[in-house]
């Protein structure tokens, strides 16, 4: 009786240490760490190939799309500084709304020697657009 309940509690123990192996080797190829151009550029070595997220402004005639070949590329500008990150999307459409000056999230591999993304995800917004529609509503509700 003894015996059996050692290996049951043997058992257990395995399946719970392979339980949080699992958990953890799952959670860090996950997570991805977030920065502003400035942040990322000052701390460039430390992150260089490293999965990570930039969010920022897409720098006024950075832009270029080649339709062909399904290639866009760009700079990502801090909001509040005039550091940049150059982005590569390719094999991917282009987002609708992808205009300079609009605000861009963009998630890939760090490349601190070009300082560049290789992008994976590119999340457009423009501001544009949901202004217009708040101050639509709000002159509604005013009348």
């Amino acid at each position: 009786m003894k015996q059996r309940r050692l290996k049951i509690f043997a058992a257990s123990a395995i399946l719970l240490v392979a339980m949080v192996f699992l958990v953890l080797a799952m959670t860090e190829k996950t997570s991805v760490l977030h920065f502003t151009p400035a942040e990322l550029v000052a701390n460039a070595t430390e992150n260089d190939k490293q999965n990570l997220q930039v969010d920022g402004v897409i720098a006024e005639g950075s832009s270029t799309w080649d339709a062909a070949n399904f290639k866009l590329t760009f700079a990502v500008r801090d909001r509040e500084s005039s550091d940049t990150v150059n982005v590569i999307y390719e094999n991917r459409l282009k987002p609708d709304n992808f205009t300079d000056g609009g605000s861009v999230f963009v998630e890939g591999k760090y490349d601190a020697a070009k300082n560049r993304i290789v992008a994976t995800k590119l999340t457009t917004k423009c501001a544009s657009k949901y202004e217009g529609a708040e101050s639509t509503s709000s002159k509604k509700g005013s009348s």
